[in-house]
C-alpha cells in the first residue's frame, strides 16, 4: 500500500475497504467508521459547552480532523492488509 492509500482510507473509510475488494470486511470497517464519528461528535460536544472558549473549540475541531483521518486511515489499511493476507497474498513492508 502506498502513502495515498492512508489518505483515501481515512477520508472514505468503509467504502474504500469495499472498493479494494474486501466486501466481507465492510461491516467491520463501517463499525469503525461509526466509532470514529461518535468520537468526533463527542469532542465537538465536549467543547461546545458555554464555558469553553470559542478559540479552544475551534482549535479542538481543526486539530481533530487530521488526527482522525490519519487514525482511521491506518485502521482501514490494516483491515485491507489483513484481508489480503487471509487470501494468501504477500504484503510488502515498506
Amino acid at each position: 500500500m502506498r502513502r495515498w492509500s492512508y489518505l483515501w482510507a481515512g477520508l472514505f473509510g468503509a467504502f474504500y475497504v469495499m472498493w479494494k475488494g474486501m466486501n466481507a470486511r465492510f461491516l467491520a470497517a463501517f463499525a469503525i467508521n461509526v466509532g470514529f464519528t461518535l468520537l468526533a461528535v463527542g469532542v465537538i460536544g465536549a467543547t461546545s459547552f458555554p464555558f469553553v472558549p470559542k478559540r479552544m473549540q475551534a482549535l479542538a475541531i481543526v486539530g481533530m480532523v487530521p488526527v482522525l483521518i490519519a487514525m482511521q486511515g491506518t485502521v482501514m489499511v490494516r483491515l485491507i492488509r489483513d484481508g489480503y493476507r487471509r487470501r494468501g497474498w504477500r504484503v510488502r513492508k515498506d
